[in-house]
């Protein structure tokens, strides 16, 4: 591997050990030795129930994606839809905005034999499902719990409100990219025009050009879709366990670890809220923004609660980050081993 690639991944790591150092430094009673403390005062349910959800939010991504493919027409084996899945949620985590996530994916898919149109139609929409039951989650937990969005400060709310915005705005479009192609084309082709006029970009026709064909390419994909519901509802009903299973970890830490399920409700609908506004800020895997948010959420509930903070983070994303890209690297040996055998 080449030195620069390595540039993103330790950057990753860099910015998660100032951030746990940050996160840890909100408790003037924290100490390594109190957190190891608290760690071993959760029963063995709770680990394994974390755990558990942990694993899911990787499994049912996956399963979500296949389902997709197999209204393609293009089945694929449960443990490649695993790996499509862990490329997913490692670049994602590593670079700004989740830029490298749905590319890595991509990739694997190609590289089983799946079009690149298809690929393309697939992973946008499985995108917007995300998107879709991210929202719903958290509508949900407003539902249940409205005063939870209270429990928020300030700059909290700004997060998740802008969050939101710009989860209804990228829903939006996705559904556009995939089910109306003629309208998104004539807003691309506006927005061409205006740069070209306003001369802020560059060989605007060759660039039209180049949309118009990779356009033509999956249109005939999307409409594949169109007659394809039973599939697209199996793929959100994944897509939504794979949110549930995320949310629910600090709630099973929580329950297991200090009030039982009283306030495990509440604890969930407070996950979701700052799950969408922690995507708000270009930061890769939302680092520091994710954390703060969950601080402000939790001390509502937990009067110190930097403990679960970190705990739950470790489960939900440190670990998580960590199983993909061992998935990852299992993948890659074992692929290069059978090259060899075949040589």
């Amino acid at each position: 591997m080449k030195k620069h690639k390595w540039l993103a991944p330790v950057a990753f790591a860099l910015l998660v050990l100032v951030t746990i150092y940050v996160v840890s430094r909100q408790s003037a009673t924290f100490t390594a030795e109190g957190f190891l403390e608290y760690l071993g005062s959760i029963p063995a349910w709770g680990l394994l129930a974390a755990t558990a959800c942990m694993l899911g939010f990787i499994f049912f991504e996956g399963m979500g994606l296949l389902a997709l493919c197999r209204a393609m027409g293009y089945p694929r084996h449960w443990y490649r839809g695993v790996l499509y899945s862990a490329a997913d949620i490692y670049f994602s985590a590593i670079t700004p905005s989740a830029t490298g996530g749905q590319p890595a994916s991509a990739l694997l898919m190609v590289g089983d034999g799946i079009p690149a149109a298809v690929t393309t139609v697939v992973l946008l929409l499985n995108l917007a499902l995300y998107n879709l039951s991210l929202l719903g989650v958290m509508g949900v937990g407003i539902c249940v719990y409205p005063q939870v969005f209270s429990a928020f400060g300030a700059p909290a709310h700004v997060l998740i409100i802008l969050g939101v915005v710009l989860h209804v705005v990228l829903l939006a479009g996705i559904c556009l990219l995939v089910f109306h192609e003629k309208i998104f084309l004539r807003i691309m082709n506006a927005f061409l025009h205006l740069g070209q006029k306003l001369h802020m970009l560059k060989g605007a026709e060759a660039r039209r050009e180049k949309f118009l064909k990779i356009e033509a390419d999956y249109k005939q994909s999307a409409g594949t879709l169109h007659r394809k519901v039973r599939f697209i509802l199996e793929a959100f009903l994944y897509n939504l366990l794979q949110r549930v299973a995320v949310t629910l970890v600090p709630a099973v830490l929580y329950a297991a670890s200090i009030g039982g399920m009283k306030g495990a409700g509440k604890l969930f609908a407070i996950q979701s809220m700052a799950a969408v506004g922690a995507n708000s800020v270009p930061v890769p895997g939302a680092v520091g923004v994710a954390d703060y948010l969950y601080l402000d959420g939790y001390g509502s509930l937990v009067a110190d609660p930097v403990n679960l903070e970190l705990l739950s983070r470790a489960f939900s994303f440190y670990i998580c980050v960590l199983v993909c890209a061992v998935l990852l690297l299992v993948a890659l040996l074992t692929q290069k081993a059978s090259r060899k055998c075949d040589q």
